[in-house]
């Protein structure tokens, strides 16, 4: 049985892989599920440089699957083909050739294919997820905690959260610290999303479904 190993960027990401994505792919049958932090992230992506060595830490390890879950908002400039992505105007597009830009320049450097190394940079951020449904912060906080009528709105205008944009005020992080009181990102978060259920995130988030499924297909090769 293959092993799958996220890296990821944050505290967040991680609860969120050990506390929603490990008990979905137990569901599936998948049972070997691991998660670190990129080295030297202290809860956010510094340089490229540390991601490439965390997966070539674990990449010729035998039956592995690698992927990573990190934010393309304020991803660092030093990435592969970073400029060369800023042509690309449809953002699910960009974010798709910076992931193949990893996948190639991690493969280039080692003079090897890696065909079990599934790069994954969520757009916009991992935050986008929470506002596939508004029924996980409604469950979570009273009336006076949370302004309920403009995170429903927030959401009535983006059918897919993942298009929320990436502006510094904007960010899905953002409007959840501006829209729910003390907002806390690794302990509200998980909460919010545990309340609304992968399904209805899966139903919602076409990029971030994807890559699951793409993971669900190699663990099962």
């Amino acid at each position: 049985m293959k092993r799958l190993i996220i890296i990821v960027e944050g505290d967040t990401e991680e609860e969120f892989v050990n506390s929603i994505l490990r008990p979905y792919f137990y569901s599936k049958g998948f049972y070997q599920i691991d998660c670190f932090k990129i080295k030297h992230s202290k809860g956010g992506m510094s340089k490229y440089r540390h991601l490439k060595k965390d997966i070539l830490n674990i990449i010729y390890e035998n039956n592995v699957v690698v992927s990573t879950l990190i934010d393309f908002y304020a991803l660092p400039t030093d990435f592969p083909k970073f400029e060369d992505s800023k042509q690309i105007q449809n953002k699910s597009d960009r974010i798709t050739f910076l992931e193949n830009a990893i996948k190639k320049e991690v493969e280039e450097s080692q003079n090897a294919n890696f065909p079990n190394l599934i790069p994954y940079i969520q757009q916009h951020e991992f935050e986008a997820l929470i506002f596939s449904s508004i029924k996980g912060i409604e469950e979570l906080f009273e009336k006076s905690e949370a302004n309920f009528k403009e995170i429903e709105k927030i959401i009535q205008a983006y059918p897919n959260p993942e298009d929320i944009n990436d502006n510094p005020n904007t960010a899905p992080s953002k409007r959840l610290i501006q829209n729910i009181k003390g907002y806390n990102k690794v302990i509200d978060g998980v909460s919010i999303i545990e309340e609304i259920g992968l399904p209805e995130i899966l139903n919602k988030c076409s990029r971030f479904r994807n890559w699951i499924e793409i993971l669900e297909d190699a663990l099962g090769e």
